[in-house]
């Protein structure tokens, strides 16, 4: 789990600081490559935190999907 929390981690600060330096370099009127670069670093966050939840093993005790529950009680 270790291992999974520093990927969340870093892959959060990745989505932060590219949102930062998207959004203050747009503001600023920086040229459209440091603005394309802020992007890249966020989208990039964006994929490795969904690949690291991907990987996350599902709780235990919990089987089928979130609407059989649902449904069941409705019949009932």
């Amino acid at each position: 789990m270790k291992q999974n929390s520093l990927a969340l981690a870093i892959a959060f600060g990745a989505v932060v600081v590219g949102l930062a330096v998207l959004l203050i370099s747009e503001a600023a009127g920086a040229s459209e490559l440091i603005i394309a670069i802020g992007g890249g670093i966020a989208l990039v966050g964006v994929g490795v935190l969904t690949a690291v939840v991907m990987r996350l093993p599902e709780p235990s005790g919990e089987s089928g999907t979130a609407g059989e529950h649902e449904h069941e009680q409705m019949e009932a």
